[in-house]
């Protein structure tokens, strides 16, 4: 009998999610960043058996540039080399950072620390082209003084029930949020000021980034009272408007282990 071996990997992946239909394969989008990677590590793999876990199932429309994979390979590859030889037949709009040996029993799930992301966006009126489908225009002047006291009140333990939206099985719908705060970008030298919410929590929901953004856009106007906010953390129920934000602004960063 045949012996077989298996590889471990652990990669760091970014990607442009504006034209995927998120991380994850369906049935019913083939343009999705997980059928791109599985199907370029079945060429490396020789189409023999291998696996692909991520550690977040980003939506629709939104980026990475710190996505964390667990790939098991039938055959050893240095890192560096896979790093290249995936990236040459990846699409332009998906790329491998790193590559590292990791030992079998690596969760990419369950051994993270923490997970990070930022929301970008601007209240500049006029958008520029040029970040348009990964920075978001807000229509109107923000209170960013009163935004960055609803990011203290985050910090901690809280009920994110009408935050999200649980799945059919969520288990708790408690998190605990570790940093957060508005910070204003630097790395971008356009004529245009942009900030981001920058969050770090042990984990989250599906679509609890896009509607604490929301909310915090509703409390930057006015639409939204900061003991309203506080209260719907508390006991998870709905108090004030609701907001999502879109997906194009929304990035995961970095994933901690």
């Amino acid at each position: 009998m045949e012996e077989t071996s298996e590889f471990i990997y652990k990669l760091i992946l970014s990607y442009k999610g504006t034209h995927y239909y998120g991380w994850q394969s369906q049935a019913k989008h083939e343009e999705t960043v997980q059928n791109h990677v599985e199907k370029v590590i079945s060429k490396i793999s020789r189409y023999k058996v291998s696996k692909v876990i991520a550690a977040s199932r980003t939506d629709a429309g939104v980026h990475a540039s710190g996505q964390v994979l667990k790939v098991t390979l039938p055959r050893e590859i240095e890192p560096d080399i896979l790093t290249t030889g995936m990236n040459s037949m990846l699409p332009s709009d998906i790329k491998v950072i790193k590559s590292e040996f990791i030992h079998k029993d690596f969760n990419v799930n369950r051994d993270s620390k923490f997970k990070e992301y930022h929301y970008y966006f601007t209240i500049n009126q006029n958008e520029n082209a040029a970040f348009f489908d990964s920075t978001y225009t807000f229509p109107k002047e923000l209170n960013l003084k009163k935004i960055q006291e609803a990011c203290n009140i985050l910090i901690g333990d809280h009920n994110f029930k009408s935050f999200c939206v649980p799945g059919p099985n969520p288990g708790t719908l408690h998190r605990k949020i570790l940093q957060c705060s508005i910070e204003k970008s630097n790395f971008l030298t356009f004529n245009t000021d942009i900030y981001y919410l920058k969050i770090q929590g042990e984990g989250f929901l599906r679509y609890m980034v896009r509607y604490l953004m929301g909310a915090l856009w509703d409390i930057g106007v006015g639409k939204l009272s900061l003991e309203d906010f506080t209260l719907s953390l508390k006991n998870g129920e709905m108090y004030g408007v609701r907001t999502k934000a879109p997906a194009r602004g929304l990035h995961l960063i970095n994933i901690e282990y």
